[in-house]
């Protein structure tokens, strides 16, 4: 709306059912709204950071750190990965399973990995308290069979079994504070 008047801005949401901005009211009819939904923002950080000592309980249930739960309340999936799971929101799983589709397509993963992912990944749904319950066929395939490290790896979670964790992290040069140490000063952050 142009300004008038010697008033600029937003004047108005509304957009009058007949007639110019002058135009007088009879005020029978109501105004004509238009409005545009923004899309819905997920509740919670929207990426995941951090890591957690947890542990899969007797019944196969994973609490999840209380920073993640908000964003994993609508429900997820889990399935796996290189030496853990991955935890994804369900709102990011059509992307994940785009990005293996693409894989196929670019002949970097086989149909049968692809299939296998597809095959091994489940919902899970947190209940009150924030557990999941992770698969038998997961827990055997991270060897979730004592201490865990629920890491957050910015849109997905992984869950590692304490000790490939602690391997993985004692295979980097230096250590891990020394790589971020240096990679900080490498991108100059």
């Amino acid at each position: 709306m142009p300004c008038r008047r010697g008033r600029c801005g937003v004047l108005s949401h509304e957009v009058e059912s007949s007639g110019g901005p002058d135009a007088p009211r009879t005020g029978a009819e109501p105004p004509a709204t238009t409005a545009v939904a923004a899309p819905a923002r997920p509740a919670g950080p929207r990426l995941f950071t951090g890591s957690f000592d947890h542990s899969v309980d007797d019944k196969s249930r994973l609490v999840l750190p209380s920073p993640f739960r908000t964003r994993l309340a609508a429900g997820a999936y889990l399935g796996p990965l290189d030496g853990c799971l991955g935890l994804w929101p369900d709102d990011e799983m059509d992307a994940v399973f785009a990005r293996w589709d693409d894989g196929v397509t670019l002949g970097l993963v086989s149909e049968e990995a692809a299939e296998a992912f597809v095959a091994g990944t489940y919902p899970v749904q947190p209940d009150s308290q924030g557990r999941i319950v992770v698969h038998r066929s997961l827990r055997a395939f991270a060897e979730l069979t004592g201490p865990v490290m629920v890491v957050g790896a910015r849109r997905r979670v992984g869950v590692w079994a304490r000790d490939r964790w602690d391997r993985r992290m004692g295979a980097i040069p230096d250590g891990p504070d020394g790589a971020v140490r240096q990679a900080a000063r490498d991108l100059k952050l």
